[in-house]
């Protein structure tokens, strides 16, 4: 826990700047005018060279000259501390509205024969509509379409922020709809692709299947050499090192498949499980990629207005009787 607060200290540490550094050129005119306004205060600098320093600090009634609380003090504090404030010190980022707005999820469900199986129950195919389903709860209304393939594949959906008509669409789906129910992984690529062209931010594609082929891999290698999306596959299929006796899930070659399919499109694998462990791992890949690849986007978070509480009680102090500054 401590080395979890060390660090994140260090990180808040080497992320310090400020948004409006030229500010803090104002303190050096505000240092000197301070430094002007002390030098008139101080009787006895005046009057030294008339005068011996003993002689003066003894006809000398300063009623500030032992106080540390003084217009002059509390003018060079308010000083420091405004130009602190419009500098405008930082430490961390938020979030950038547009991209999150803009940024979209295309969602390429596998509904061929294999997905039928029942080694994950009721079938590979009803979990994995349960698990998308909570996906995009987790992601409210942000952009999502929905592409469904086996032999052929098919826009379901285009680009919504319509959740429910999402989850309608899903809900919807079936082998029977397809014309040709047989497994051609690479069919998916050209509607993705299609839907990515009317993107103008970097998106996610996330193909949940339970398979795939060399030339899948090959021409998702191709199509995606050149762009800035990237490709999660969900891997539908008892996990065959979850332990559970008489699981016949996915092979060591179909996960090994899936995973070089992810890579092929800058992205990676999760296997299915059966707590909502995956469903939180996807969606953290989705949110990683939509803030580290467009991390200019991000603005910084102007920190310096808090300060302005601690400006607040010095102004009050003007108040007290007597207390001047003689410009």
């Amino acid at each position: 826990m401590n080395s979890l607060f060390d660090w994140g200290l260090f990180e808040s540490l080497s992320n310090f700047h400020f948004i409006r550094p030229w500010w803090l050129l104002a303190l050096i005119p505000l240092v000197a005018i301070q430094r002007s306004m002390a030098k008139q205060d101080d009787l006895v600098t005046q009057w030294q060279s008339v005068m011996s320093k003993n002689i003066i600090e003894q006809l000398t009634l300063n009623k500030h000259s032992h106080t540390w609380l003084t217009p002059i003090k509390l003018f060079l504090l308010f000083s420091i501390l405004s130009t602190l404030v419009m500098a405008g010190p930082t430490w961390k980022t938020q979030a950038s509205p547009f991209f999150e707005d803009n940024a979209e999820l295309i969602v390429a469900l596998d509904v061929s024969e294999s997905m039928s199986n029942t080694d994950i129950q009721p079938s590979r195919l009803e979990r994995a509509k349960q698990k998308i389903s909570q996906l995009a709860d987790l992601r409210g209304d942000a952009k999502t379409g929905l592409v469904v393939y086996g032999g052929s594949a098919h826009i379901a959906m285009p680009v919504t922020k319509d959740r429910e008509l999402f989850r309608y669409f899903l809900d919807a789906l079936d082998p029977s709809l397809l014309p040709d129910n047989q497994s051609k992984p690479e069919s998916v690529i050209k509607p993705i692709v299609a839907l990515l062209k009317e993107s103008k931010v970097p998106s996610t594609v996330l193909i949940v299947t339970d398979k795939t082929d060399s030339q899948a891999i090959e021409k998702m290698q191709q199509e995606f050499a050149s762009l800035s999306h990237q490709v999660l596959i969900w891997a539908m299929g008892e996990n065959p090192e979850s332990g559970r006796e008489g699981a016949q899930g996915l092979s060591d070659t179909q996960i090994q498949n899936l995973d070089a399919l992810a890579k092929s499109g800058h992205g990676s694998m999760t296997l299915f499980t059966h707590d909502s462990t995956d469903v939180e791992q996807v969606y953290q890949d989705i949110q990683s990629n939509l803030f580290a690849v467009n991390d200019q986007a991000q603005p910084w978070v102007d920190s310096g207005y808090p300060l302005l509480f601690l400006l607040l009680p010095i102004q009050l102090m003007w108040f007290r009787k007597g207390w001047t500054l003689q410009w």
